[in-house]
């Protein structure tokens, strides 16, 4: 039976017809007007919003009435509590007391990601908004195409503005976008890459500035007293960094402290600096940051939230595709896929060709992830092959920055499925500064693991660039770690080679007696190992200790002890880094003419060998034996071929001590020239923290004063 159109004028005029009627003469049909659309009432934005300007400006410019494009289509996307939803609610009150939109504004939340909630399917949506439309519910179309039709005739010539709130995929929309004077706004933690006409903004979280004003103007703290506020102020910056620029934990973190005297903004900020406990922590008692991250994580396929979760087992939030390999076990052209399909649900961003990054919060959540969600054997397994990854790679980029040292042998027991080219020495030296943080933790997660003799073989895997960088606290730590792991299992030979490592970074912080203490430990643990080799280096690096004290003759007395060993055992290398050490020696005490012999000697050796960094360490010593020797001519050229070798070897001591060869040259004859060097090098020294910097910087202050 047909259904009465609600609100139809159906008169037929002429005669008196029984029974069945087919209507005749004149027929007149008027359909009832639609309703005024109920849009009703767009939700209010907070009123503190900050560091949004320009992703405001811009998606403004998306929907102006005047813009030339058939598609009027923002969308804003970014990870979880990143403040997207805030973001469309001012661009919609803003565009809507500009006048842009006299038909309203009609706004609808798909449920992407709200937790518990599944999302709202096209159809379902199409008959929420058609209702708000003011189509009753038994006049909606059962098909969601003939919905989709509606849906636009309603819109059609009525200027509304759509709000399409927490998508979680293109399809979800694709039939919701209006057109004609009318446009849209789209938040996503997807990037929705099939949408291909929108306006696209990326929302990040916010810089420390920004981060750190709205902190203070959400928390409003009780504080009058410039001293107060003073303080509240450096807690707001802490309390920022540890919220990662996050707005929705700055909101919550607020929330905690709002109207708060002082110290309980201390005692937050206290409370945040775990790390672990920190996604604890933001939790206000109605929102928390877990809940947030859970709706994105709980979206993901098998697969991509496996590695998600694994990446929190990195030790950083950076992680290169070759270690996230290693940690989900597959190769590195299918960890880039899944890597970016985490993109696109603002899980990671990319950071450098091949480097992906997690927020820290993000991280954290994926830590906790992989501990909640992965069985214990697949977590130990997977930082197994993690640590192999990194001592794999160590170890061939220390051969590419040291080539010749001596170095522990050892195998890697899972070769990792791909690796990055640290082959050369400047790739080599990138790598390492890249990874140097999460080489050290590393080193202490190998010291907790089965195979302990991980945790020494990357410590002396990092000999080679300690040495280079002259990162000597740095070294210091990771070096005590590793011996106190080889303590415990009785390593006696590796315990030495720990041992002399530390002396040579004591030595060069200033603090030879403690460096003398550590090389006399390590000579009597190659003696118990039977180790001559070992010995050898141990007398040559405590000459170093008379050295620095100013007893020249008896450093020259253990550097030929040594230097005979070296020569038995037919160690090219090592004789010539004697040779080089007994020269500066024999420049201390008069013999120029047999620092440069030894000096020359060795050049040829490390050249020979392809040793830039020692050639650099020679190079320099002929310019100190030359200027001793008063061959003024002879020693600029040793030290400007130094400053090359140094700087294209990467060395920032050995370039350091060339511009200080050159200042000392130069001051008798310019002062001005004197000075130029002489600050280079204590720049150098600076940031080295190298004791060579108080006497470089006496130097200059001698060189200001009046003669």
């Amino acid at each position: 039976m047909t259904q009465p159109i609600p609100g139809a004028d159906n008169r037929i005029s002429g005669g008196t017809f029984h029974g069945t009627v087919i209507q005749a003469g004149s027929v007149t049909f008027t359909a009832a007007p639609a309703p005024a659309a109920l849009l009703g009432v767009i939700a209010s934005p907070s009123s503190v919003f900050i560091g949004r300007d320009a992703e405001l400006t811009a998606l403004l410019e998306a929907i102006r009435p005047d813009r030339a494009t058939a598609s009027r289509v923002g969308l804003v996307s970014g990870p979880a509590g990143v403040g997207k939803t805030e973001l469309l609610l001012h661009a919609a009150h803003a565009a809507l007391a500009q006048g842009w939109f006299p038909g309203g504004a009609l706004s609808i939340d798909l449920q992407g990601y709200t937790d518990g909630l599944p999302p709202l399917t096209p159809d379902e949506a199409l008959g929420r908004l058609l209702h708000r439309l003011g189509l009753p519910v038994d006049a909606v179309p059962g098909h969601v195409k003939d919905r989709s039709a509606v849906y636009r005739e309603r819109l059609q010539d009525r200027s509304v503005l759509v709000l399409l709130d927490n998508a979680v995929d293109s399809s979800q929309i694709h039939s919701l976008l209006p057109s004609g004077t009318c446009a849209a706004l789209v938040t996503s933690r997807h990037r929705l890459p099939a949408l291909d006409d929108a306006h696209r903004i990326t929302l990040n979280p916010l810089e420390q500035q920004s981060a750190c004003k709205l902190f203070l103007a959400a928390s409003a703290p009780d504080a009058e007293a410039e001293t107060e506020k003073q303080a509240v102020r450096s807690y707001a910056r802490k309390i920022a960094a540890q919220c990662g620029g996050l707005p929705l934990a700055l909101r919550v973190a607020a929330a905690r402290v709002r109207g708060e005297p002082v110290w309980q903004f201390a005692e937050l900020a206290g409370w945040l600096d775990d790390e672990r406990k920190r996604l604890v922590e933001l939790d206000d008692g109605e929102r928390t940051v877990t809940a947030a991250f859970r709706s994105s994580y709980d979206r993901l396929g098998d697969d991509r939230r496996l590695l998600f979760a694994l990446c929190g087992l990195h030790p950083g939030p950076r992680i290169d595709a070759h270690a996230a390999a290693a940690l989900a076990d597959l190769p590195v052209r299918d960890v880039r896929r899944l890597m970016q399909d985490l993109r696109n649900s603002h899980l990671v961003t990319a950071d450098g060709a091949g480097h992906y990054r997690l927020h820290d919060l993000l991280h954290a959540y994926a830590r906790d992830r992989a501990h909640e969600d992965i069985p214990e054997d697949v977590l130990r397994a997977a930082t197994d092959r993690l640590i192999d990854y990194f001592l794999d790679t160590a170890d061939r980029a220390d051969q590419a920055v040291a080539p010749g040292r001596y170095r522990l042998p050892h195998s890697v027991g899972r070769p990792p499925h791909s690796a990055p080219d640290v082959d050369g020495r400047e790739a080599a030296l990138t790598w390492f500064t890249d990874e140097l943080p999460h080489l050290t933790a590393l080193l202490k997660v190998a010291a907790t693991t089965t195979e302990l003799s991980r945790c020494w073989l990357l410590a002396d895997a990092l000999r080679g660039f300690f040495f280079h960088v002259k990162a000597w606290d740095t070294w210091l730590d990771t070096l005590q770690v590793a011996l106190d792991v080889a303590t415990a299992a009785g390593e006696t030979r590796v315990q030495g080679i720990l041992q002399n490592s530390m002396g040579i970074a004591l030595i060069e912080l200033g603090r030879a007696p403690e460096a003398a203490r550590r090389y006399r430990a390590a000579e009597g643990r190659f003696e118990a190992a039977d180790d001559p080799h070992g010995v050898a280096t141990s007398i040559e690096n405590h000459a170093w200790v008379h050295q620095y004290a100013g007893d020249h003759a008896a450093a020259l007395a253990d550097h030929r002890k040594a230097l005979g060993v070296y020569r038995e055992l037919g160690a090219r290398r090592n004789e010539a880094i004697v040779l080089r050490g007994m020269a500066l020696a024999e420049i201390e005490l008069g013999r120029s003419e047999e620092a440069i012999a030894h000096l020359t000697w060795a050049l040829g050796v490390f050249r020979e060998l392809g040793l830039d960094l020692d050639a650099a360490m020679a190079l320099n010593g002929l310019g100190e034996a030359h200027t001793r020797a008063g061959d003024a001519v002879a020693a600029r050229r040793y030290h400007v071929l130094a400053l090359r070798q140094s700087r294209g070897c990467g060395s920032v001591f050995e370039e350091a001590r060339a511009h200080d060869g050159l200042g000392a040259l130069s001051a008798p004859v310019n002062p001005a020239r004197a000075a130029h060097h002489w600050r280079a090098a204590l720049r150098h020294y600076d940031a080295l923290r190298s004791p060579e910097a108080e006497r470089i910087r006496a130097r200059l202050d001698a060189l200001q004063e009046p003669s």
